[in-house]
């Protein structure tokens, strides 16, 4: 199921939030789900949080190292440098702050890594809190149909290297996307026998990943 998620440091404004954004969620018929984390302590952690839980669009709170809960804590960074490394390998995914301090200087400075900049306060108000909601939404069916075309193409070129028809554009672009979506890399793009020997494998993880998206696709629709 795909998900939302909020990184907060603090335990009490995170778990509020995401019950206020769960039952808007269910109202406005989304399937959606909700969770809430404590920031973690290295940015390498969210790269396999994020793939693991199906997250498909990221909330975050700008003053991320103030808070400590359960032994954790602080963090030494800022929304907006967490923001910044998780750029790196998800740069399509919708991610939004949230924060009292929309002025603040490292915030606007990163400004353009975010989708939106979102007032707590704004959030708090109950008609703003609802066009916020349904922008969310169109984010994540954007960001979830735009991964099943690219898986799309990903198969397409894979099966053209495959039976020898691909030329060097074909190759560049298939390995662009093997990095865009994290899928294993071949020593050899262009060794026919290679692409032959692992074809079958790779096809099959790739239906199952395009067969859950979806699937994802058709509940977020069916809302």
């Amino acid at each position: 199921m795909a998900k939302i998620a909020f990184v907060d440091d603090d335990k009490e404004i995170r778990e509020s939030l995401s019950i206020k954004l769960s039952k808007m969620l269910r109202k406005s018929g989304s399937t959606l789900e909700v969770i809430d984390i404590f920031p973690f302590q290295d940015f390498a952690y969210y790269f396999p949080w994020i793939e693991e839980n199906d997250i498909c669009v990221i909330i975050l709170d700008e003053r991320l190292f103030n808070g400590r809960e359960n032994g954790k804590g602080p963090v030494k960074y800022r929304g907006s440098e967490l923001v910044r490394a998780l750029r790196e390998r998800f740069k399509d995914m919708p991610i939004y702050t949230l924060s009292a301090y929309t002025a603040d200087d490292d915030l606007q400075h990163e400004f353009n890594e975010f989708d939106s900049i979102i007032r707590k306060r704004d959030f708090a108000d109950k008609n703003k809190a609802s066009k916020y909601v349904e922008i969310i939404i169109r984010a994540s069916q954007r960001y979830l149909k735009e991964n099943e075309k690219e898986l799309s193409t990903y198969d397409e070129l894979t099966r053209k290297v495959a039976s020898g028809q691909s030329d060097e554009d074909d190759i560049q672009r298939l390995q662009a996307l093997q990095t865009k979506l994290h899928l294993p890399m071949m020593d050899s793009l262009k060794d026919r026998n290679t692409w032959l020997d692992e074809y079958e494998s790779q096809v099959n993880s790739l239906n199952d990943i395009k067969r859950i998206l979806e699937e994802k696709i058709k509940k977020i629709n069916e809302q």
